[in-house]
């Protein structure tokens, strides 16, 4: 079911309803930001309160993110600075303050010399960017542990690698539910929200025309991903779960779906460390091919 994007000051929830007008943007402004894409925009909606607008024949999204009442850039090319002008007019009329959250470095650019603007680096919210060969052959020296980890869980367990699909769906879900047991995620904010992130994914997995994989061993799903199509050459990676009893098992899902998930794609979008010291030192262990910089604009 589709749903019409309002037009400014009015607002609407974002859903997957919207995909459809928001894909036709992404194909005329392909993305190379994470936070565009079906998958982000929805299954943080709840967490986050993305709605969206139309302003100057621009898609804008604004949401709360980590409490701070903001804007994702414009999507579109029409009389941008404009744009970003009346959004943060509107977010300072109605909150005192705001910011445009996840800018690329050529548009931040733009800001640096207005003494109006306050430009800062997000490096917490950089997008971790790698070649999807050099994940899937894990060639040369720089990755040998990754592969002994791929080769030990290869040779010590009877798997099965299947496509994501709606008769597996169910057991993705218990091995969420597994892994959040285990971390106690209810007593934690941001595992909480991540949970329900992954949910919601798992619940509107053909609507918002996800894609995925799994390993079963003795039939049971014990990893899975979820992944979507980002711009012509890069997918994004959302979702990573495993059940860490099987050694080697998240450098084996890893792999697998880069070999034969992600084939026809040049680059895989792995988003996020969000300032987690453990995650940024996993994330660069795969040494990515670039990091895409992102900043935050918002008034002096």
């Amino acid at each position: 079911m589709t749903a019409a994007i309002p037009t400014f000051p009015e607002f609407s929830p974002i859903d997957c309803g919207h995909k459809e007008e928001l894909r036709s943007a992404f194909r005329q402004h392909p993305p190379d930001i994470s936070e565009f894409s079906t998958g982000f925009l929805y299954g943080y909606s709840d967490n986050f309160k993305h709605e969206v607008t139309r302003l100057n024949g621009n898609i804008c999204i604004a949401g709360n993110l980590h409490y701070q009442h903001s804007f994702f850039p414009p999507i579109g090319g029409n009389r941008i600075a404009e744009t970003i002008e009346t959004c943060l007019a509107y977010l300072k009329s109605k909150y005192g303050k705001g910011r445009i959250n996840a800018v690329p470095k050529t548009l931040a650019a733009q800001y640096l010399s207005d003494p109006r603007f306050k430009v800062s680096d997000d490096r917490d919210n950089y997008d971790y960017v790698y070649l999807v060969q050099d994940l899937a052959q894990l060639h040369g020296s720089l990755y040998q542990s990754k592969r002994n980890f791929v080769r030990q869980f290869e040779k010590k367990y009877l798997y099965e690698y299947k496509a994501l699909t709606p008769d597996i769906i169910e057991q993705c879900k218990h091995l969420q539910e597994k892994w959040c047991s285990l971390r106690e995620c209810k007593l934690d904010v941001s595992l909480s929200y991540e949970t329900n992130f992954v949910y919601k994914l798992l619940n509107n997995f053909g609507t918002c025309e996800l894609f995925g994989a799994a390993l079963l061993i003795d039939g049971k799903v014990q990893a899975f991903t979820i992944a979507e199509h980002l711009n012509h050459e890069t997918a994004a990676l959302h979702v990573e779960k495993a059940n860490t009893e099987y050694r080697g098992i998240y450098q084996a899902i890893n792999n697998l779906f880069c070999l034969y998930g992600l084939k026809d794609y040049v680059f895989v979008n792995r988003e996020q460390d969000v300032g987690d010291a453990g995650l940024r030192k996993a994330k660069l262990s795969y040494h990515p091919h670039h990091l895409v910089e992102k900043y935050n604009i918002e008034y002096v």
